[in-house]
């Protein structure tokens, strides 16, 4: 043991006289260590540019406005009130259907109404010549009395069938009108089948065709519809293509927006478009992803890598916050770097 110690001592020795290892004030002086190394960071920049948030608003295409009357299959067509090249307008009754339950009602209701008509009216003529007959041979006002009393009873059991039969007219009415097939567009008459009428039609296919009036347009319906402006001119996406369309606003509904493309296209109804409405933004401004500024207390801060490697904050002010991103309005400049981690 005592000759490994010698030995060592003299290597250290030889070392120092050969200007290997530093002077004896070198080693006052401690190495800097860094807390944090740099490269471990991973770090944004800040970024000038727009901010905006949107909602997708989407629309379905509808060109000629057209109507195909298909019968129920369940039920017989009694009439066809209209020949191709007709003009209809939107509640025209075009079709009827038979039920014929409901009309034999209808149609008995009628009849025994006319009749208890007849028959009050009878009455009443009867209860006044009968009076004037009391009356010519000296009836006293007991015999006028018990006369008018038995007709006015007869006249009241009358009415009170009279209601209830036209309760039943009313009720088989509403049943025949709830078989009529009115137009839902105005437009004119493009085709009718002809041979329908008497059976039940031909599943599947139109007994009534109707054609409306050219609208060629993208129909939406949504809360954001309010940011739309009437007149402008946006960028829709059908289909994975993007079209220019002119906005018009429904004065009628706060809902509804339609959007007419500036070029003509050949497409089918009900095809769909989508546009993207901004619902707010902020142009030419420094923002940042706003997960990484932090409050603290009533003030924000950054954080970022000091000219000693070191992790440090400073202290910025915001804006408004869009989405995921919010706006720096002081404390940092464009292009500068920020700790993300």
């Amino acid at each position: 043991m005592k000759r490994r110690l010698i030995a060592t001592v003299g290597v250290a020795l030889c070392l120092t006289g050969c200007g290997i290892l530093p002077t004896e004030e070198e080693f006052d002086v401690a190495p800097v260590l860094k807390e944090y190394e740099g490269a471990s960071f991973n770090k944004v920049t800040v970024t000038r540019g727009t901010l905006e948030k949107t909602e997708e608003i989407s629309g379905k295409y509808k060109g000629t406005v057209k109507e195909d009357i298909e019968p129920d299959g369940a039920s017989v067509i009694k009439k066809i009130y209209v020949k191709k090249g007709d003009r209809v307008k939107a509640g025209d009754v075009v079709m009827q259907y038979e039920l014929p339950g409901s009309e034999k009602t209808l149609k008995e209701s009628n009849e025994k109404i006319e009749k208890t008509k007849l028959q009050i009216t009878q009455a009443r003529e009867l209860m006044k010549l009968e009076v004037e007959k009391q009356k010519k041979i000296g009836g006293g006002s007991k015999e006028i009395t018990n006369a008018r009393n038995q007709y006015e009873q007869q006249i009241k059991a009358l009415e009170s069938s009279l209601e209830l039969l036209k309760m039943d007219a009313k009720i088989a009415k509403e049943e025949i009108e709830e078989e009529q097939i009115t137009a839902s567009v105005n437009g004119v008459v493009t085709y009718v089948d002809s041979k329908a009428e008497g059976t039940y039609g031909t599943e599947g296919e139109a007994a009534i065709k109707i054609e409306g009036k050219k609208k060629n347009r993208f129909e939406a319906n949504s809360k954001y519809a309010s940011h739309c402006k009437e007149g402008d001119i946006v960028t829709i996406e059908v289909r994975g293509q993007e079209y220019k369309a002119t906005v018009k606003k429904d004065p009628e509904s706060t809902d509804s927006v339609y959007f007419y493309p500036r070029s003509k296209l050949n497409l089918e109804d009900g095809t769909v478009c989508s546009y993207q409405v901004i619902l707010k933004e902020k142009k030419d401004i420094l923002y940042l992803p706003s997960s990484i500024v932090y409050s603290m207390g009533d003030k924000h801060v950054v954080y970022y890598e000091d000219a000693n490697g070191l992790k440090s904050t400073k202290e910025v002010s915001i804006g408004e916050t869009i989405d995921n991103f919010v706006e720096i309005t002081a404390g940092l400049e464009e292009n500068e770097q920020v700790i993300a981690n």
